[in-house]
């Protein structure tokens, strides 16, 4: 018994300090905001967009409410109708491959403030835009020696053929996201 007892302390005080998600340190958040700008040539904003980490059930809720099993495989997405990052709430953000989730979807943010709803016109745009975020997010991963690579589904998804519809209603809300590509 005395031996568990210390192992059992042990125990308590990390279930203590896990707690709920703290909010990313600052100083993080801006170095990836750079890496953004500097990836993806685009304009450094006025601010960075809020941050939120959310059990992975809630984000899909929040993101699909119709039809959360279909976002279960989300990782993170930009909500444009908030201008904020949504997270799971199990990325380490020390970890680089992590980080390279918030980079992509700071692209995301970035691109909408250059280009607006217009990011949605079609879907051709919304290819583009997704394109352009897994290169920047990609290049991330490569400065860091991170060798996993991601967004390699995009090249098998194709826009229809026919006159492309907007992919957004006006006034209805739209997402830009990422997933984990096992659907983890």
């Amino acid at each position: 018994m005395s031996r568990l007892l210390p192992l059992l302390l042990l125990l308590l005080s990390w279930v203590a300090q896990a707690g709920p998600p703290r909010p990313p340190d600052p100083e993080l958040l801006d170095d990836l905001l750079r890496w953004a700008v500097k990836l993806s040539g685009l304009p450094v904003p006025p601010s960075l967009p809020p941050l939120t980490a959310l059990p992975q059930g809630e984000l899909a809720r929040r993101v699909c409410p119709d039809e959360p099993r279909h976002c279960r495989t989300l990782i993170a997405v930009y909500d444009t109708d908030r201008s904020e990052i949504l997270y799971r709430d199990t990325l380490d953000l020390r970890d680089e491959t992590d980080q390279s989730f918030i980079v992509h979807e700071l692209i995301h943010h970035l691109q909408h403030r250059r280009d607006g709803d217009a990011l949605f016109a079609d879907c051709p745009r919304v290819m583009e835009a997704e394109a352009e975020a897994y290169a920047a997010q990609n290049r991330y991963l490569a400065h860091f020696k991170q060798w996993r690579r991601v967004g390699e589904m995009l090249r098998f998804t194709h826009c229809p053929t026919t006159a492309a519809a907007p992919l957004v209603t006006p006034g209805e809300p739209a997402a830009l996201t990422s997933r984990s590509p096992q659907g983890q």
